[in-house]
């Protein structure tokens, strides 16, 4: 059953996230609570809005911990300071530790995780920097932002001339068989991967 009471005191932190319009924090803490882990890492904080869904989940479970990694101020598009990430995510500060460190390489740092959340301005390039890395030290499941038409669409992504995310994952699964995905819409979009 999800807990829904947060939402009597909610002030509505500044979360500066794609994810908030359509309510993707229910679906956070939900895999939180389906899947109960232990261990999850989250590529790509900014201001904490998956972070603080997941460790509401994971205080909810009783266990696990979320190690969160983002360049805040040091990213060169758009993002905010630390310390925004900080002051809404102060209530779990028992189950979130936040690191400054580009995403590329932490992989290194971890045998064995349940469960990764990419959010890295997503396009197919980023991707296929990252997950490769991951995909056989996940035991549970992987969470990227995007994979819908209307995501591989943002300006950006054209102008930049960037991999579209859908384009991506139809190439990655045809190299490696023995992984499913299934992309969640409305926008941003949510697409999970794992393993058969």
């Amino acid at each position: 059953m999800f807990n829904l009471s947060y939402r009597k005191n909610w002030t509505n932190p500044p979360w500066y996230s794609s994810y908030e319009k359509s309510n993707y924090g229910d679906f956070f803490y939900s895999l939180m609570r389906l899947y109960r882990p232990e261990k999850v890492v989250e590529l790509g904080t900014k201001a904490g809005y998956s972070a603080y869904h997941m460790a509401r989940g994971l205080k909810a479970n009783g266990k696990g911990t979320l190690d969160c990694y983002d360049l805040w101020g040091k990213y060169e598009f758009s993002s905010v300071p630390q310390a925004v990430a900080e002051k809404n995510l102060k209530k779990y500060k028992n189950i979130v530790s936040l690191n400054l460190r580009n995403a590329i390489g932490v992989d290194k740092k971890y045998k064995k995780i349940d469960i990764l959340h990419v959010d890295l301005s997503n396009e197919g390039g980023i991707l296929e920097k990252i997950i490769p890395y991951w995909i056989d030290k996940v035991r549970q499941v992987i969470i990227l932002e995007g994979g819908s038409k209307e995501h591989d669409k943002l300006p950006w992504i054209k102008k930049f001339k960037k991999i579209p995310v859908e384009k991506w994952l139809t190439d990655f699964t045809r190299k490696h068989p023995n992984i499913e995905h299934v992309t969640i819409e409305p926008f941003p979009s949510v697409t999970i991967l794992r393993k058969k």
